[in-house]
């Protein structure tokens, strides 16, 4: 019995990138030079073991109109609803990230470049951990 390719954790939104992008009859290519995004790229969100960049989702979500929030949880990027996380007195906690992505304060430029400067302080915090 032959299986198909896993799916990623970011699975959900490369679906929405490639049925966006199919309805406007863009290319890889066109896809690219609107986004900077390399086809082998958006390619990995299928199976990613990981979910994209920031920068990745903004730049794809910009492109082809999907809202920044749902772009981000169809990446796999928003955690767990707030509900989950509570303070000691009961109060929803909610991660920088997605306090980033609902504060309505925010412009989507703001948003991006927060969402970026998170990414790097992740990054840099895994690579401390390793």
């Amino acid at each position: 019995m032959t299986q198909g390719p896993e799916r990623g954790v970011a699975y959900d939104f490369w679906w929405r990138v490639r049925t966006d992008q199919g309805a406007r009859g863009w290319t890889d290519e066109e896809l690219r030079a609107r986004t900077g995004i390399a086809r082998t790229t958006v390619d990995r969100l299928r199976g990613g073991k990981r979910p994209p960049t920031a920068r990745v989702v903004n730049a794809l979500a910009d492109a082809l109109d999907i809202d920044l929030t749902e772009a981000h949880r169809l990446a796999g990027r928003t955690p767990a609803p707030p509900a989950a996380f509570a303070d000691e007195e009961g109060a929803p906690r909610m991660s920088a990230r997605e306090a980033i992505l609902r504060d309505p304060a925010y412009t989507d430029q703001q948003r991006r470049a927060m969402l970026e400067l998170l990414d790097i302080f992740e990054q840099a915090n895994r690579s401390r951990q390793s």
